[in-house]
């Protein structure tokens, strides 16, 4: 049986009954340099991914020439560690309202990336005047909020900068706050941080981009049809993280808030949400983030918040 088809399928084709079907091109796969150990064993280290930005685009106290004697304690703190922590600085009535109303939800929170839109006490818990005040004397530049994550457990995100995935012209105009909502227990997975860090290199996302290949460039998440480059790089950009931070000897931090605590981080600083020692334990915070006003163009739409302060308007959908 399988000849006589053979020999009918042969027969079509001589005579033009089915042509045959005209070959696909082969398809071109960029050879991606160094995504692979290369030939002499080596994978791709940090440096190789990451260029110091000029010091003419970033915020003063990231300058050279900083006149120390003249700092504030937190000034000083953003100058040496990259990070400032604030304890018992949120008033109880604020942190209870957001609870209040984030206990709503499961551990997860809102997916969104911008709740604060339409749930008005974490702005004001976010938009706090006096924080706001203290991020502006870090940054030299009023802080516009645009993006809030609202889980309660441990990201387990492995260790990265968060100016690595903003556009170049932020340049370090950035700030990001861990708010602790309740005292937050060690085997929850606390944030952690590496002082110091935010003077190294900038991981940059266009050197980064050269290295995946052309398939992970073009691949679309079936939930959200976005690429997730950043996702596909972990494959090379974490090692070589890694492998820095245990090169660089720089001692870690765990941040162990009490409820009202507020840590404020640096966008180059290089800080990780740990592993929980219990698995789905509760880690109650709020993590916000924020750009200097004059260094979003690409956040144009905005509004103020009834106690001062701007934030982004997006039209992110809700609920």
């Amino acid at each position: 049986m399988a000849s006589l088809r053979s020999t009918v399928r042969q027969f079509l084709h001589q005579t033009g009954l089915r042509p045959i079907p005209t070959p696909k091109p082969p398809v071109y796969v960029r050879p991606v340099p160094y995504a692979a150990p290369r030939p002499d064993g080596n994978p791709v280290s940090f440096d190789e991914l990451a260029e110091y930005m000029d010091p003419a685009q970033l915020p003063p106290l990231d300058r050279p020439g900083v006149d120390l004697p003249s700092l504030t304690p937190e000034q000083r703190s953003w100058w040496q560690d990259g990070a400032v922590e604030l304890k018992g600085f949120l008033p109880d009535d604020l942190v209870d309202a957001y609870v209040a109303e984030r206990s709503k939800l499961d551990h997860l929170g809102w997916l969104q990336p911008t709740p604060y839109l339409h749930v008005p006490s974490l702005r004001d818990l976010a938009m706090y005047p006096p924080l706001m005040a203290v991020m502006e004397s870090l940054i030299s530049e009023p802080l516009m909020l645009h993006l809030a994550l609202t889980g309660w457990i441990s990201t387990a995100r492995a260790w990265h900068q968060d100016d690595y995935l903003n556009p170049p012209h932020v340049a370090s105009w950035y700030t990001a706050v861990w708010i602790a909502l309740d005292d937050i227990h060690p085997d929850s997975g606390p944030f952690e941080y590496l002082p110091g860090s935010h003077r190294w290199p900038l991981l940059r996302r266009d050197v980064v981009m050269t290295h995946l290949t052309d398939e992970e460039l073009q691949r679309k998440e079936k939930l959200t049809g976005h690429n997730s480059w950043e996702r596909y790089a972990e494959r090379f950009v974490t090692p070589a993280v890694d492998r820095k931070v245990a090169e660089s000897g720089l001692p870690i931090r765990q941040f162990l808030g009490k409820k009202g605590d507020v840590l404020i981080w640096h966008g180059a600083l290089m800080h990780r949400g740990s592993v929980a020692n219990v698995p789905l334990m509760p880690r109650k915070s709020l993590i916000t983030h924020y750009s200097g006003i004059n260094h979003r163009p690409d956040m144009a739409k905005r509004k103020q918040h009834e106690g001062g302060g701007t934030y982004a308007l997006f039209d992110h959908p809700f609920g």
